[in-house]
């Protein structure tokens, strides 16, 4: 796996086409700083939110417990809304990348997990299920957990891309071939996203407008390394895809 190509590729795409990706992201980037702000509320190292947090595991409501409660529950539904939306731009960067897609409709495709009920139960369903069994592996040692999460990375797009084709496989088949699929390339995948380490802190210091480019970009380089794992398997992928067939 190239790197340094995926990177390039991602960054052209984006430089001849900025306006679009800029709509196209807008909706993520305005939640993820909405997540920000309510996370800003909460003093997680104050005494007063420890003693707040742990009145509310008792069960003593007052007004400063169910405040807490509201900007935890707002919290927890912009997690899930910024994953469910953040996969649909998964999708539609891997169908830009592969010609599958016009440079057009771009709040459409922000959207596209929302647009389609099939893609927006697996992305629940696959979500829960890898995130599970990340957390079995994580009981043991939090590297193996962290070596798992990248196992399977692939699934939902996996899966997705069976749905696409007419040939719907089971979410524990999907699981499996995201593990067969980056097998020998998790570290490449690692590696990948420690690359954009310095653009993730030129962001936290541009407070959040870098994000109209990083967004995209580091987008478009995971959907590329999908492509080219999913579109161009190397020997060792197409003996693993061989020997599944058998």
């Amino acid at each position: 796996m190239d790197r340094i190509s995926l990177k390039l590729e991602a960054r052209r795409l984006l430089a001849s086409h900025f306006p679009f990706f800029v709509v196209l992201f807008l909706p993520v980037i305005i939640l993820q700083f909405g997540y920000s702000l309510a996370d800003a509320t909460l003093d997680f190292q104050s005494a007063s939110f420890l003693t707040t947090y742990h009145q509310l595991l008792q069960g003593q409501f007052n007004p400063a417990t169910e405040a807490l409660m509201k900007v935890l529950l707002i919290l927890t539904g912009l997690a899930i809304i910024i994953g469910l939306l953040s996969a649909g731009m998964a999708f539609a960067s891997i169908d830009l990348l592969r010609n599958r897609a016009k440079f057009e409709m771009p709040v459409t495709k922000s959207f596209t997990i929302l647009n389609n009920g099939q893609y927006l139960v697996a992305a629940i369903i696959m979500g829960v299920l890898t995130t599970f069994l990340t957390f079995l592996w994580s009981l043991l040692f939090v590297i193996p957990g962290i070596i798992k999460s990248f196992a399977y990375v692939q699934a939902l797009n996996i899966y997705r891309d069976a749905l696409d084709a007419g040939s719907p496989i089971g979410y524990f088949e999907a699981i499996r071939r995201s593990r067969q699929m980056m097998n020998g390339h998790k570290f490449e995948y690692f590696i990948l996203i420690l690359s954009f380490l310095g653009w993730y802190i030129l962001e936290g210091f541009s407070f959040g407008v870098l994000s109209l480019w990083v967004q995209p970009y580091t987008q478009l380089a995971f959907a590329n390394f999908y492509v080219k794992l999913a579109d161009h398997p190397d020997e060792d992928d197409l003996l693993s895809i061989f020997n599944r067939k058998q």
